[in-house]
């Protein structure tokens, strides 16, 4: 059965992005070998990816200035938006609007058997919760503090976790993985 899974990088005091909407801060430890492994074997279970308007807006932007090739590959990505937004040639582009529990079940079935990676950002996931269609959250937790910028999900939701695992990824950074509810 697929899983929707949250897999983010935050901060310890629990930001993913900075107080301008960057996650640039992230970018050291998100190459670091042991965070780069992990990730591949996550990324080789994902058979479709769903992306906020604005996040997918900063890949984009990122991509087509060079700085970060597309890292989706032909994965069937759905974005999540209330804009019309450009493509990407070559990339698997659903736009949609609407309510996430309405769209769930279509972004399921174009996973195939693999699982949907939500991507973010922080609102997107939170509206994942709020429509008890999240399954899981893998939290990369680095050691720094923004002190202020988003949150984990973005809006005052209220949802319990239970710990799955936790696991060190290099001497100072840690992956904790949580099913929802």
């Amino acid at each position: 059965m697929t899983s929707f899974k949250y897999y983010v990088g935050a901060s310890i005091d629990g930001f993913i992005a900075d107080r301008n909407g960057s996650v640039q801060w992230f970018k050291p430890y998100a190459t670091a070998p042991a965070v780069e492994e992990h990730f591949q074997k996550f990324f080789e279970t994902i058979g479709a990816v769903v992306i906020g308007g604005k996040t997918y807006e900063n890949i984009v932007r990122d991509v087509t200035e060079g700085s970060i090739p597309w890292v989706f590959g032909d994965k069937p990505v759905w974005v999540f938006t209330h804009h019309e937004l450009p493509t990407l040639p070559g990339a698997d582009l659903t736009f949609i609007r609407g309510e996430v529990g309405f769209w769930s079940r279509d972004i399921a079935q174009s996973a195939g058997a693999g699982d949907v990676w939500v991507v973010g950002g922080a609102d997107l996931a939170g509206a994942f919760v709020e429509a008890e269609a999240l399954d899981e959250v893998l939290l990369v937790t680095v050691p720094e503090v923004l002190g202020e910028g988003a949150s984990l999900f973005g809006r005052g939701i209220s949802t319990q976790l239970a710990a799955l695992e936790i696991e060190q990824l290099g001497t100072d950074i840690f992956l904790a993985r949580y099913a929802i509810g």
